[in-house]
């Protein structure tokens, strides 16, 4: 596993506001070692691509607490692939119900972490993804 720094885009995408788990997870995941480029709320799929190629980020991670997110995941992968980095993994967090999860997967959606995830089973899923290892982490 390579050492560089896993660098983790965080975004919420559309009007979706509650945006307190989001802003959690990018303070642990920064505490980890994880550089983490946090947008923060009301992106478009077109904003979150242009930083993820300015940025240079391994992975997206997208916090949703409505039922909006089939919507605008679905626009951002479709995005993702014409812009040409769809093979970019894309995370997603919140409220997200079990019976969406294959579909969600079907577009190309890699992880989910819903209510009872742990820091420790989004690091795994970091490292494991980007073939990286953080800090602390054995090789």
């Amino acid at each position: 596993m390579s050492r560089d720094p896993i660098r983790c885009l965080l975004a919420m995408l559309g009007t979706d506001v509650h945006s307190k788990g989001i802003r959690t997870l990018a303070q642990l995941l920064r505490d980890r070692g994880v550089e983490v480029i946090y947008l923060g709320e009301h992106n478009t799929a077109e904003g979150v691509i242009n930083a993820l190629i300015a940025e240079d980020a391994d992975l997206i991670g997208l916090s949703y607490s409505t039922a909006t997110y089939l919507h605008y995941t679905r626009d951002l992968m479709q995005k993702m692939r014409t812009a040409g980095v769809g093979d970019v993994p894309v995370m997603l967090g919140g409220l997200i119900h079990a019976d969406d999860e294959p579909a969600l997967r079907e577009m190309g959606v890699r992880g989910i972490f819903g209510p009872g995830s742990t820091l420790t089973d989004i690091v795994d899923f970091l490292q494991r993804v980007t073939s990286k290892s953080l800090p602390g982490a054995p090789s």
